[in-house]
């Protein structure tokens, strides 16, 4: 038995989470992915890459409320420790940049979007190559 804070329990209730995202379930989403955040910062560590996916994921429903400051506050956060552990220049740190920017995109802060896109942009190309289906995607962008 893995018990009830294992860090495999955290991918579950994330993925519970997503669904409930995907139904515009936000609130229950987000009691989920809290959770989750929780046992993986118990687990692994406050500094962690998967606790930046999960704030990462918690951002996102907070993006898609309309509550710009609070997915702001949460995709800094998964920002900064996502360079801390992997790296200034990981592709997870660009899919970060490239959410931050769809956020101030729809506030229409437009000079502020396009900074973070054209990061995210130089660090795909970079890291995975001009060919990348990320690369096309942020350049639609």
């Amino acid at each position: 038995s893995l018990g009830d804070r294992h860090p495999s329990v955290a991918t579950t209730l994330n993925n519970i989470a997503l669904v409930y995202k995907a139904q515009g379930r936000y609130e229950e989403a987000l009691a989920y992915y809290e959770e989750a955040l929780s046992i993986v910062k118990e687990s692994l560590g406050d500094r962690h890459p998967s606790v930046a996916t999960t704030l990462n994921n918690i951002a996102a429903v907070y993006d898609n409320q309309g509550r710009y400051e609070e997915a702001l506050a949460y995709y800094e956060e998964d920002l900064s420790i996502s360079k801390e552990s992997l790296g200034d220049r990981h592709p997870s740190v660009a899919t970060t940049l490239n959410n931050i920017a769809g956020v101030y995109d729809n506030q229409g802060r437009y000079e502020e979007a396009l900074a973070y896109y054209e990061e995210a942009l130089s660090i795909r190309k970079e890291s995975l190559g001009d060919r990348h289906p990320s690369v096309a995607t942020t350049l639609n962008n």
